[in-house]
């Protein structure tokens, strides 16, 4: 195992007894959004049958909700799409600033790791409820494994996009000989390389069947699929700037269309001609899980729900005005990348007058509004009330497919193909598909030379940044980017244009010139 010892320069604590064994009780798979998050599960009523098992499964998926929050923030604040108002707490500064310390509340672990606790205890028992119940079956229990792997890997790959090396185990924390084991671990920091190849090993092994893929809605989409399995696979080989291995799992989606034709689209993440098109792209954001739409256009969503007191914070943190305390917004970057969009057919944009400037669809009254003269980020507001405070959150959804699909084949020296799919949807090679400019009823991008990667890149980061602002990705787009072009100054030059006084914002780029500053610190309590 490549790892290393702990060391005073990034301050990192051991932690033991604040990891809990924790199996949250769920009534029924059936009833995801009712799980209270104080339900418990004792130990000795957990994996008896197969109601117990389905529960304990679903109960971690309810842990999700509670790093969610902080994911959309990290993933966010840190980029060059966002910065904090007057009314920002210290810990939002910070961030913003990336002068974060290990008090922070954004820098804690704990929700990770209690994740990742939970899984490898119900991975290391569940086959007890096979056991005293034939009920399960084989596949049934092969699911559970696959999801529980599948999460876990997810969220080892989160946080070493948020922590650079973290400790990584398996090992089941009640099992009082193997947690003794386990100090040696958590005392010791395991290499990014190490982490990836490990969780991309387990899951690639689990690519192997149609997992949940017959999951009824609404159901379907906020439990892990294979193409949630995919989406993660791709997201790893990228990050590695694997771009060959990245253009495999990519291209499974185009040769499907290509292979299967319109048979073979049920549920499958492309982007085509007649789902949330034009005026109807914010209806996304209503979350009708029970949708084939829906389904098709999202792969993994964490869901709340105002109903069952299962509530987030954003919708208050970035909103000006009733429920909302205006924390953060929208940077002038991302305001004037829209607004130098352009329309194709103004006749179907009824609210707007033709020769309007801007995205129309996803920009100005949808991601972003201007309420009393300040910009405000809306996209957690779309068709909800001031207090509801429970918009779906996406981790995975087809456009982010799409888009990191034109960026492996840019990698690859296939610009244009990067940008005809970009534009159209050119990759599916399918009359029914079609590319995130021509749902959103933007006129089409073009490169002046095909034979250079970065300007394709940059574009495709710029679709990125406007189809997908404030979902969670643009700070881990941009260290990918930078990695990839081997070019610190790619992101420092970004995140410190957000910055007005001359002084802070050289202090910024200084900072973000040394790639370990990209990283949080990992405070192991």
């Amino acid at each position: 195992m490549e790892k290393r010892s702990v060391m005073k320069g990034r301050q990192t604590y051991f932690f033991a007894g604040s990891i809990l064994f924790l199996i949250l009780f769920l009534s029924s798979c059936e009833k995801m959004l009712e799980l209270s998050n104080d339900s418990l599960l004792a130990e000795e009523d957990a994996f008896v049958d197969e109601f117990s098992a389905r529960s304990s499964v679903i109960g971690v998926y309810a842990l999700l909700q509670e790093v969610s929050q902080q994911l959309i923030i990290v993933g966010e604040l840190q980029g060059d799409l966002l910065t904090v108002t007057k009314n920002a707490d210290n810990d939002l500064r910070q961030l913003n600033e990336h002068i974060t310390d290990d008090l922070n509340i954004y820098t804690d672990p704990s929700g990770f790791f209690k994740i990742i606790v939970n899984c490898n205890e119900i991975l290391h028992k569940i086959h007890r409820a096979q056991e005293n119940d034939k009920n399960i079956s084989d596949l049934e229990f092969n699911t559970y494994i696959a999801e529980l792997k599948l999460i876990r890997a997810w969220v080892y790959f989160k946080m070493v996009q948020i922590y650079g090396e973290v400790p990584y185990f398996e090992e089941p924390l009640s099992n009082y000989d193997q947690s003794r084991q386990l100090e040696e671990k958590l005392d010791s920091l395991c290499t990014e390389k190490f982490v990836l190849d490990t969780i991309l090993a387990q899951i690639v092994e689990l690519d192997t069947f149609e997992l949940n893929m017959l999951e009824e809605s609404p159901f379907f989409t906020i439990r892990f699929n294979k193409f949630t399995n995919w989406a993660l696979q791709g997201d790893i080989y990228l990050w590695q700037s694997n771009f060959p291995f990245a253009r495999r799992v990519y291209d499974r989606v185009s040769n499907i269309l290509a292979d299967e034709g319109f048979g073979g689209t049920y549920r499958l993440p492309y982007m085509n001609t007649f789902n949330y098109q034009d005026v109807n792209w914010k209806n996304l954001f209503q979350f009708d899980y029970s949708s084939g739409a829906f389904e098709a256009t999202t792969i993994f969503v964490i869901p709340f729900s105002k109903l069952y007191n299962q509530q987030h914070s954003l919708q208050r943190l970035f909103f000006y005005g009733e429920g909302g305390d205006y924390l953060v917004r929208p940077t002038d970057y991302i305001l004037n990348a829209y607004q130098a969009q352009q329309v194709v057919r103004y006749e179907i944009q009824v609210d707007h007058v033709r020769g309007a400037p801007g995205d129309l669809n996803r920009g100005k009254g949808v991601s972003y509004d201007t309420i009393d003269g300040r910009p405000v980020v809306t996209k957690y507001n779309i068709l909800r009330e001031p207090y509801d405070y429970d918009a779906g959150i996406m981790v995975y959804r087809t456009a982010d497919f799409h888009l990191k699909t034109c960026e492996t084949y840019a990698r690859l020296r296939r610009t244009d193909d990067a940008i005809f799919h970009l534009n159209d949807g050119f990759l599916y090679k399918s009359a029914w598909g079609t590319g995130p400019r021509t749902r959103a009823n933007l006129t089409g991008v073009s490169l002046d030379d095909p034979r250079f990667v970065d300007p394709a890149e940059d574009l495709i980061m710029e679709e990125r940044a406007m189809e997908l602002a404030y979902e969670g990705h643009r700070w881990f787009d941009l260290m990918r980017i930078a990695r990839h072009r081997e070019d610190p100054a790619y992101l420092a030059d970004k995140v410190a244009a957000k910055f007005s006084d001359e002084v802070k914002r050289e202090e910024v780029r200084a900072r973000l010139m040394d790639p370990e500053n990209w990283y949080l610190p990992l405070k192991l309590k």
